[in-house]
């Protein structure tokens, strides 16, 4: 892995605003990382349990945890899809429509047939990382329900390729 950094965007500025954007690059820097080892965490949590994952690398089960649910917060967020059911509002869907210019509905469903294409090229749990009931308290009250709407936690990755697909559909219709 090379970090690289092009200086020459700092060319003509002040000795003041070189040292400060040298500090932003810093900054972004321990993010990136930060957040590469937060995605590690969770992946091995995934594959061998919290427990081993902290033994592998060398930390405490609580901070695989903590790691592990930073990840999983830091990625989109779609609702699931019940056909005829009313569709919640979130941040991708909101991107798809601005971007192609289609209703709720139909972007919508077009992002929930690409998360199935990735499911099924990928499997669910490369796809999808976290599943949360929209409305738990309904869920409390009748366990064996089958018809839940949930919170869809996915990998920045799968909506990146979502995004991309749809944009490129809608440049060739």
């Amino acid at each position: 892995m090379a970090l690289n950094i092009d200086w020459s965007e700092h060319e003509g500025m002040s000795p003041r605003e070189q040292y400060d954007a040298a500090g932003d690059i810093i900054d972004q820097a321990k993010a990136a990382a930060a957040a590469r080892r937060a995605r590690i965490a969770h992946d091995l949590a995934q594959e061998h349990g919290a427990p081993e994952a902290a033994t592998i690398l060398g930390i405490s089960d609580k901070r695989v945890y903590e790691l592990a649910s930073r990840y999983r917060r830091s990625q989109p967020v779609i609702a699931s899809n019940i056909p005829g059911r009313s569709i919640n509002p979130y941040d991708l869907l909101d991107e798809v429509m601005e971007l192609t210019g289609m209703g709720h509905r139909e972007a919508h469903e077009s992002i929930h047939a690409l998360l199935d294409q990735l499911v099924d090229e990928d499997g669910e749990d490369a796809v999808i990382l976290h599943r949360e009931a929209i409305r738990p308290e309904l869920l409390k009250r009748n366990p064996r329900d089958l018809d839940v709407y949930y919170w869809l936690t996915i990998r920045q990755e799968s909506a990146d390729v979502i995004r991309e697909a749809l944009a490129a559909q809608c440049a060739t219709d």
